[in-house]
């Protein structure tokens, strides 16, 4: 019988590299084992956890500052311990927030003068305590300005009020280390991948938990990326190490489950709701994977 193809606009499209001279180079990106984004962007800058010794810090670099990065190109040092993830917020393309290993999340506003400063940043203007363990990934809320989200190696979730530099919400019952965390679009719900292979979706205000369910049953890294209002992506192990992404609904239940191949890379997916396609990059892979979201089906 024969097969049978899904149209799609984009089954022709493909990707090209960058010409050198549109690249960034000279970029000392951290090489540590934890599971988050190295690089972050907006319309203005990519953020990079940089590779640093005596504490921990992350650079800086305008979008249209291409090319060889000077040697003594300023970064945003204050953590003393490394640091996990960034978070530029959604609200002012000019704030930033960071986790790092020294339990603490700060924030951090990108000076007007970067570009021919000479000297570091080194006064966050917000530090956030509290955590008991480091602090491993933030995410703004997308609706609400102000409101951040911060996991820790605690086994907790803590959503913060920047201002005022204070818990709005703790959400809790996670079995092990929380392994991503993804807003929901209207901002009232937080998903959350845990290394004790569950998938969790809380109500933001009162953090209680709404769904849980079993998620992919291999012991590495797993991610989850929201694909609208009522669907969600995860990408994760199976027992055998193969590389998956499912795809669920609003209540948790399964929607579509993929086989993507055999190998040690955490997969990370990034959602671009414009075009309702999922681009997943794998750790160490030399390609990225895109797949258009439609009817249920990758």
């Amino acid at each position: 019988m024969a097969s049978v193809v899904r149209a799609s606009k984009y089954r022709h499209v493909f990707g090209t590299t960058a010409k050198r001279e549109d690249s960034f180079e000279n970029l000392r990106v951290a090489t540590s084992a934890w599971d988050s984004n190295f690089v972050t962007a907006n319309p203005k800058y990519v953020a990079v956890n940089w590779a640093a010794s005596g504490g921990g810090a992350f650079c800086i670099v305008p979008q249209a500052l291409t090319g060889k990065l000077r040697g003594d190109f300023p970064v945003f040092s204050a953590h003393q311990g490394a640091v996990l993830d960034t978070a530029f917020s959604p609200f002012d393309d000019n704030v930033i927030a960071s986790a790092a290993e020294d339990h603490q999340v700060m924030i951090w506003r990108v000076p007007e003068d970067l570009e021919e400063r000479e000297e570091d940043v080194t006064e966050p203007i917000k530090v956030l305590r509290g955590h008991g363990r480091k602090v491993g990934h933030v995410a703004w809320n997308p609706v609400a300005e102000g409101v951040l989200a911060a996991s820790s190696s605690d086994n907790t979730v803590r959503i913060w009020d920047v201002e005022s530099a204070e818990v709005r919400q703790t959400l809790g019952g996670f079995g092990d280390t929380v392994m991503s965390i993804a807003w929901s679009p209207d901002g009232t719900q937080l998903a959350a991948t845990c290394r004790d292979k569950k998938l969790r979706i809380f109500d933001a205000r009162t953090g209680r938990v709404e769904h849980e369910a079993a998620s992919h049953t291999g012991i590495k890294g797993s991610r989850v990326v929201w694909l609208g209002a009522d669907r969600l992506a995860t990408t994760g192990f199976s027992r055998t190490s193969g590389r998956e992404v499912w795809v669920w609904d609003a209540a948790l239940a399964p929607v579509t489950r993929m086989d993507v191949d055999t190998s040690a890379g955490m997969l990370m997916p990034f959602y671009d709701a414009g075009t309702r396609v999922l681009y997943v990059a794998g750790k160490g892979d030399g390609n990225i994977r895109y797949y258009e979201f439609a009817d249920d089906k990758l």
